[in-house]
């Protein structure tokens, strides 16, 4: 192993460049440098070199520890500064003074952003659990009923099936085939969109009456429509009020209303339950049982005073000529609608009746009575023309060419009226309020023969106009376009 040695550093006076100098002796090379460290023998082998080797770094680590045990400690001595150290360190704890310094703003700005952050936490933690929240199964109406349960025995041997109930399914095999088979029924074969509309008011069912109640006529009323209104039949309105109030209806009177169809019957004289019944075809039991007598416990012999009401649950009335139907006598048929034969007496016995007058025959053609009017009221059963409103002194034309046969007043209602006659048919023109003509007078279509009033029993000024074929009223729309 050979050391080398750094050449002398050569004085101010002599050029190290000049190389025609004298020469410098060379002082040899030592072998073995004074502070030259223990070096390794050439010879050492690989084991020796690592065993030297641990030797050195044990003595190095004994001499340091050495050296800080003697080494005094001064804690308020400042550590060298280390030039790749930071030298602008920030510190992980804020003091006050640092605190108090802080400017408001940067407080709020910095309060602001942790909310925003909490709340952008919490709408994204909200996003993620939304669809398993909708994912969750809703229990069902089947889940929500309960389920019947057979009844097991607590007991049941081994093999014993009749112990078990036997549960029979509810259709057989072929009924569900079919009901598979049928097709669909189509709710809504129209097409047309099915509207429902929002009433905020409570639907009421209708209840069976308890008691006989009065009911106030109304403008425009009919016996059908008030019988219908009620759940009646229309003879039971006629069989319990005065025939005047039922012919007229005129708005404002009263009609009585009973809770069942039959008759209200209104005793006269003293009577008894059973001659009631005798009278109306019913058994004395159905009026002294009826709720609505005060009858209970009586006996068919019971006499019932003057003046009383009686309700007659299922009882009819021979009083069928409720309408005015007049007497109309003919000396013989008329032929045909034009045929002219016999006579014929309106009313006989009335004040405006005129007697028998001779058939003048007619054409079966009519015209409207009024040029002007309101349509008030239509033929029904129970009311056997139709009402055409008019004021008072209305020209009043004879519908068809005919003879005057009734003209004055009349009892049963009608007030002034005027009656026409045309072979088989007849014309009827009531509550008049002047008559422009006189008794046995021919009168062509179309002449003046009244004015309209408000007499008899009228509701107000309005014509009542008939047309009767045979004397039985038939329906006026049938033949006048009104």
């Amino acid at each position: 192993m050979t050391w080398v040695t750094s050449e002398p550093t050569p004085s101010p006076d002599e050029n190290p460049n000049d190389l025609s100098g004298p020469s410098r002796p060379v002082t040899p090379e030592p072998d073995t440098p004074a502070d030259a460290p223990n070096l390794p023998p050439i010879d050492e082998t690989p084991e020796e070199r690592e065993r030297r080797l641990a030797e050195l770094v044990a003595q190095e680590e004994l001499e340091a520890l050495a050296a800080l045990e003697a080494a005094p400690i001064d804690l308020e001595a400042e550590p060298p500064v280390d030039p790749l150290a930071d030298t602008s360190p920030v510190r992980a704890i804020q003091t006050e003074d640092d605190e108090a310094g802080l400017p408001m703003w940067r407080r709020a700005v910095g309060l602001g952003m942790v909310l925003l952050a909490a709340a952008l936490t919490f709408v994204a933690g909200l996003i993620l659990l939304l669809p398993l929240l909708r994912a969750t199964p809703q229990p069902t109406e089947a889940a929500l009923q309960p389920t019947a349960t057979v009844p097991i025995p607590a007991t049941v041997a081994p093999g014993d099936a009749a112990a078990l109930p036997a549960l029979q399914p509810t259709l057989s095999a072929e009924q569900i085939s079919a009901l598979l088979a049928t097709p669909p029924i189509d709710l809504n074969p129209t097409g047309v969109a099915i509207a429902r509309s929002d009433s905020p008011f409570t639907i009421i069912p209708e209840r069976s009456r308890a008691e006989v109640i009065s009911y106030t006529i109304q403008s425009g009323d009919t016996i059908s429509a008030i019988a219908q209104r009620f759940g009646l039949e229309m003879d039971t309105i006629a069989w319990s009020n005065d025939s005047q109030t039922v012919f007229s209806l005129r708005p404002g009177n009263e009609l009585v209303i009973l809770p069942v169809d039959g008759v209200y019957h209104r005793v006269l004289v003293e009577q008894t339950i059973q001659s009631i019944a005798d009278q109306y075809d019913v058994d004395p039991y159905a009026i002294i049982n009826s709720e609505f007598n005060d009858l209970f416990g009586s006996t068919p012999e019971r006499v019932l005073p003057s003046g009383t009401r009686v309700v007659v649950p299922g009882g009819t009335s021979t009083a069928t000529d409720w309408t005015y139907n007049p007497v109309v006598e003919r000396s013989s048929a008329a032929s045909g609608a034009s045929g002219a034969d016999g006579t014929i007496a309106f009313a006989p016995g009335q004040p405006g009746s005129c007697g028998a007058q001779p058939n003048p025959g007619g054409t079966g053609y009519f015209a409207n009575p009024l040029g002007s009017y309101n349509w008030v009221r239509g033929f029904d059963a129970y009311h056997t023309g139709v009402d055409l409103d008019a004021p008072i002194g209305t020209p009043v034309f004879a519908s068809s060419a005919g003879r005057v046969i009734y003209r004055g007043w009349n009892n049963w209602g009608y007030g002034y009226m005027v009656a026409l006659a045309h072979g088989p048919f007849t014309t009827i023109y009531g509550h008049l309020n002047g008559i422009n003509v006189s008794c046995g007078q021919l009168v062509g279509a179309g002449s003046l023969i009244a004015t309209t009033g408000n007499s008899g029993n009228s509701s107000g000024p309005h014509l009542h106009f008939e047309i009767r074929y045979n004397d039985i009223p038939v329906d006026p729309t049938a033949y006048v376009p009104f």
